[in-house]
């Protein structure tokens, strides 16, 4: 007899039940590490005048003993990962191939803790990134995180409500649709239990949240401007992989206190990095060919990686409306929830499309040009169009 792989409880992946993958209640380093705090608050003047490189020189190296709780950790990923991008790409043109071990030796050892690639991922940029405009903002996480005008970033290259946006629309999205990560774990174990269930209201909320979600995104378009966003922000957050022509042909050398050093090459920050719509790809049945977001999971927290490859053993809820062809409104509302999450990968295509293909082409001024790769190495709208033409259902006859 076959074993029935067991339901994973996504608290002890790090998963909040009400927040999903956005920690509920983002916090403050203890005051030993205010050097680093200080600095990643005077980043964006420190940036523009071209000195936050000859600060981090000046840095004293502290330990990571004092990280005593995860929300710390989170908080330290934040802040070392934005000062390490920013150490690196402080001069567009004369990128630093070197991360002293001021910085580099803690971020090294954060994201050892975290089971995550060495870089700023999407994780630190946008899910990790948030807190409340008002002191006490954080007694509502949910309420919070549904209200741009409530959010700030905890780290910002720019200091600007555009990267406010870019950083945490992505955030409000991903809590947003927090919803369906129980309820369809919820129906999945109800399924196996043998249990009556309403899997057409599940389908309704699923298709209702898609709509929300995508009820999010004038958020982005109304507070973040395309041309600034490509010229000002994107470029801090270019990694160290296939970087030869922006001027680090090998990577970039994070240094140790000990004299060691280790050799880094990472793709930059993407949304591809989330473990979100993987996990509602599977649960809905969605198959993709390219193999990108794969490999992107190396940049994601461990314990969300180890989230998906736990529920990947279990059915989708594709498979249980399939077994039900009979069902006439089952099927109609798997429909409806498949084209909501395909209409929301529309409105991603647009996105990417205005604040990245056509910024690409005005700054081209006519002259030929190649595609503009994604901050993850991929050319996005095709990639991207794919990922939306594989999310469909055929209702069965």
């Amino acid at each position: 007899m076959l074993t029935r792989p067991p339901l994973p409880n996504p608290e002890e992946y790090d998963i909040d039940i009400e927040t999903g993958f956005v920690p509920p209640n983002p916090t403050e380093l203890p005051a030993y590490y205010a050097p680093w705090c200080n600095l990643v608050s005077d980043l964006p003047s420190l940036l523009q005048s071209k000195t936050l490189r000859a600060k981090v020189d000046d840095l004293a190296s502290l330990q990571i003993d004092q990280l005593n709780l995860q929300e710390h950790w989170q908080r330290a990923y934040v802040i070392l990962g934005f000062l390490t991008q920013a150490y690196v790409w402080q001069e567009k043109e004369n990128p630093s191939a070197i991360v002293p071990a001021s910085i580099g030796e803690p971020f090294l050892k954060v994201c050892e803790h975290f089971g995550t690639a060495p870089v700023l991922s999407y994780a630190g940029g946008s899910l990790w990134n948030w807190t409340s405009v008002a002191p006490g903002g954080h007694a509502n996480p949910l309420e919070t995180l549904g209200n741009f005008q409530a959010l700030k970033s905890v780290a910002s290259f720019t200091g600007t409500r555009d990267e406010d946006a870019f950083n945490l629309v992505p955030t409000m999205i991903e809590a947003r649709g927090a919803r369906l990560v129980q309820l369809l774990l919820n129906a999945i174990r109800d399924s196996q239990n043998g249990e009556q269930q309403d899997l057409v209201s599940v389908l309704d909320i699923c298709a209702r949240t898609f709509s929300e979600m995508a009820g999010l995104l004038p958020n982005l378009h109304d507070n973040c401007d395309p041309m600034f966003f490509f010229s000002e922000i994107r470029r801090m957050l270019a990694g160290s992989a296939g970087a030869e022509l922006k001027g680090l042909p090998d990577g970039v050398t994070f240094q140790r206190s000990n004299g060691h050093h280790e050799v880094v090459r990472c793709v930059g920050a993407s949304a591809g990095q989330s473990a979100f719509f993987p996990f509602l790809d599977h649960l809905l049945g969605v198959r993709h060919e390219s193999k990108f977001l794969l490999e992107m999971r190396a940049y994601m927290p461990k314990k969300h990686r180890e989230f998906l490859e736990a529920v990947e053993l279990l059915p989708s809820l594709r498979d249980l409306v399939h077994d039900q062809p009979q069902d006439a409104a089952l099927q109609t509302a798997f429909q409806l929830a498949i084209d909501a999450f395909k209409h929301w990968r529309t409105k991603h295509v647009v996105v990417v499309s205005r604040y990245v293909s056509q910024p690409s082409k005005a700054q081209a001024n006519g002259k030929p040009m190649v595609e503009a790769k994604g901050t993850a190495g991929s050319l996005p709208i095709p990639f991207l169009k794919q990922y939306r033409d594989e999310t469909t259902f055929t209702p069965t006859p």
